[in-house]
């Protein structure tokens, strides 16, 4: 079955097997006549996202909002083919950044950043998939990226931005031995009290 939907007026045309009431139905879908064409616009809600802010800027809440909704329709993957939607938006994303390096149009900046959003939302997802809260483990990520910079600059004689490459990689590479064996060194002597 193909179906064939013009999202601006909402009128669909269906090839496969159908019957007349179910396409009499489809071409009665109410027109989005308040539709505005821009990159903020937001399709009206009928019943499954109502009281869903898309434009909210608590993104995190939001997400899990509209995760939940998707969950509910039975949209979700194993985690395999999470890991192969993952790799299918970085591809798509790179194709949007050669489009925008090769014309810098607004339009394909938009685009470009489109996809990179789609690339932020299928790894919370999959995150989710893994009862992993997104939002914890960004900024877990950010303390991680935090202190290595922050033991690097405490560790390199020169300023950073005067290091080289290898110098730099040398530098990081240490930082994270050194976090990670005060983590571990912690983690053994909190293991010993409750033993």
């Amino acid at each position: 079955m193909r179906i064939n939907f013009n999202l601006y007026n909402y009128q669909g045309t269906f090839q496969g097997k159908r019957n007349n009431r179910q396409k009499q139905k489809a071409y009665n879908a109410e027109p989005l006549s308040e539709f505005s064409v821009n990159k903020y616009a937001l399709v009206p809600s009928k019943k499954l996202m109502k009281g869903i802010n898309a434009n909210s800027s608590n993104v995190f809440d939001t997400f899990a909002k509209i995760d939940d909704v998707t969950r509910s329709i039975n949209f979700v993957k194993d985690s395999e083919s999470w890991e192969q939607c993952l790799l299918e938006e970085i591809e798509e994303f790179k194709v949007a950044r050669i489009e925008y390096e090769l014309d810098n149009t607004p339009q394909n900046f938009d685009h470009m950043a489109e996809e990179m959003g789609d690339i932020f939302y299928t790894a919370a997802s999959m995150a989710k998939n893994s009862n992993i809260d997104p939002l914890e483990a960004f900024k877990s990520t950010n303390r991680k990226f935090y202190n290595r910079v922050n033991l690097m600059e405490r560790m390199s004689p020169i300023p950073l931005k005067d290091c080289k490459d290898h110098e730099r990689r040398a530098l990081w590479n240490a930082a994270k031995r050194k976090l990670y064996d005060a983590q571990a060194k912690l983690y053994i002597q909190q293991l010993d009290t409750t033993i």
